[in-house]
């Protein structure tokens, strides 16, 4: 038998090597993961050996994933109306229909339907009505819209769902909190104390990355463990108990690169799961058309609320897969003798059919929005929303999409010249608000919206520049701009790399910064005028 650095060594190559290969055909990599669990799975005894490190893997990938979410996430936020009822809502309506579907079908005689009762048929509805955390963020965070509105609407649902989860692990599991559950807000307040406190010793080296570990795994996961509660809503409570400290943001980068890697196991873990029979993959196929009714019922609830269509869709987009709970759940229903076995198997391979379903889809979903604009247009109740497109000033002259440590210094710099009227764009609403109080001239919107760019005045516009971090998110954003018919200002966008310098090259970018070749000389330019400036004093 190979030894357990060569396994390892393996399964970490094959997924390596699958996730180029699933991006070169235009999927996300996660599809290419998901692959290599399969590949693991048959090939037999390697996959036993390879489990238990998965295992272990997943879960740490799960609890980061969990804190970096708290690390961007507020109370108020999961409380605005059409997340908190949306949530609920919908988990309720889908878990009675998916449930009596399921019930229904066990009156035909069918196997794995016809063994089924009305409680497990709830449980089957109820397992299915979330959706995956991990899935979602991935998306979000490939097309740099994590910070965007409908990504705070999504990750909101989702956060619910998670709780709502984690409440009836807790009572289905019959292991109920003791009183030490009555210590949990002097805990956590205690805690948020002297984290804060730690926080602010660490610096901003290897401390500050062993802080987020340390602090997920013991403070946050371990010691609910000993409150009786999931591990991974202490993940997630941690998150949100630093999210005001001024190190959040340096925090929240450091631990991404340790999640991205410990997630790779988890969508590994799926793939291995189990190996697929005939009937299997007919039940799978049935419950995967719920996929179409999730999405829709999203859209219907989301439309009552005050919120663009646009916004709406995205959200339910993003929202529309299975989730890693609905194997937990199955786990517990197992347990409690109301599923077989056979049905965590169903669960897994419906999840991974949603993902790579998904997958493509969420990859153009700004396209597929654009190409069936009016039909989605008309779910709008309202005729005002809260995230309508500003308009855009038409003496503007600069237009600065993206208003953080790139967007702020070239903003100061134009403004500086009084030369030209220049204006910020931001789809961060707290950064905006803040930005104002600076008096600084800057809207909340966002720029990868096409109805923005197509009301836009362009009379005096001379220049944009694309200065948000992500490249994906200034990608987006440029493909609605090369759309409009008659441009006569320049574009400006910030490259990190070659490969997205000649991206963006062959879309007629007119400048583009290359960051890592340029702040050198830009350090020594500023050194130098400075060095003159006080030379002249």
């Amino acid at each position: 038998m190979p030894d357990l650095i060569s396994i390892h060594s393996l399964w970490l190559s094959i997924a390596f090597l699958a996730g180029i290969a699933t991006k070169k055909i235009g999927l996300p990599p996660l599809v290419g993961f998901m692959m290599t669990g399969i590949v693991l799975n048959l090939s037999g005894n390697v996959s036993v050996e390879v489990n238990p490190l998965i295992e272990v893997l997943s879960e740490f990938g799960i609890l980061l994933l969990l804190f970096t979410i708290g690390l961007k996430l507020k109370v108020k936020t999961l409380l605005k109306p059409e997340i908190f009822i949306t949530a609920n809502l919908h988990i309720l309506i889908t878990t009675i229909t998916i449930g009596s579907f399921v019930f229904g079908f066990s009156y035909f005689g069918l196997q794995y339907f016809s063994e089924l009762n009305v409680w497990s048929s709830i449980l089957i509805g109820f397992a299915l009505s979330f959706s995956s955390t991990v899935f979602a963020i991935k998306v979000l965070e490939e097309r740099g819209e994590i910070q965007a509105f409908h990504a705070k609407i999504a990750i909101g649902i989702l956060v619910i769902q998670d709780i709502l989860a984690v409440i009836f692990l807790s009572f289905s599991s019959g292991k109920m909190p003791g009183l030490l559950i009555l210590g949990l807000p002097i805990y956590l307040y205690l805690l948020s104390k002297i984290l804060s406190w730690i926080l602010d010793q660490t610096g901003r080296g290897e401390l500050l990355t062993l802080f987020g570990l340390v602090s997920t795994f013991i403070a946050g996961a371990y010691a609910f463990e000993l409150f009786g509660l999931k591990s991974s809503l202490g993940a997630l409570v941690l998150g949100m108990l630093l999210v005001n400290h001024n190190k959040s943001s340096e925090l929240y980068d450091r631990i991404m690169s340790y999640k991205d890697f410990f997630l790779i196991a988890f969508f590994v873990k799926i793939g291995m799961t189990g190996v697929i029979n005939l009937d299997v993959f007919i039940v799978s196929l049935i419950l995967l058309v719920f996929l179409l009714f999730k999405m829709g019922l999203f859209l219907y609830l989301l439309s009552y609320f005050p919120i663009k269509p646009r916004t709406a869709f995205l959200s339910s987009s993003t929202l529309t897969n299975y989730s890693e709970f609905a194997l937990i759940i199955g786990v517990s229903g197992v347990e409690m003798g109301l599923l077989n076995n056979d049905w965590l198997l169903i669960f897994a391979i419906l999840m991974s059919f949603s993902f790579v379903i998904a997958s493509p889809i969420n990859s153009k979903i700004h396209l597929i929005f654009d190409n069936n604009k009016k039909r989605i247009s008309k779910i709008g109740r309202r005729a005002t929303f809260i995230d309508d497109d500003p308009i855009i000033y038409p003496d503007t002259e600069v237009l600065i999409v993206g208003m953080g440590s790139i967007g702020k210094p070239a903003y100061r710099y134009f403004d500086q010249l009084k030369k030209m009227k220049t204006l910020g764009l931001d789809f961060d609403q707290e950064r905006v608000d803040h930005l104002k109080t600076q008096n600084y001239h800057v809207l909340y919107g966002d720029a990868a919206s096409s109805e923005l760019w197509e009301n836009i005045d362009c009379t005096n516009l001379q220049l944009v520049l694309l200065a948000m971090s992500d490249f994906g998110a200034n990608l987006i954003c440029l493909h609605e701009i090369i759309k409009l018919k008659h441009r006569n200002f320049k574009i400006c966008a910030i490259s990190h790399y070659e490969d997205e310098t000649h991206t963006f090259k062959s879309l007629g970018v007119d400048y583009i910064y290359q960051y890592k070749e340029n702040i050198g000389a830009d350090f020594a330019e500023q050194s130098n005028f400075s060095i003159i400036n006080d030379l002249k004093n």
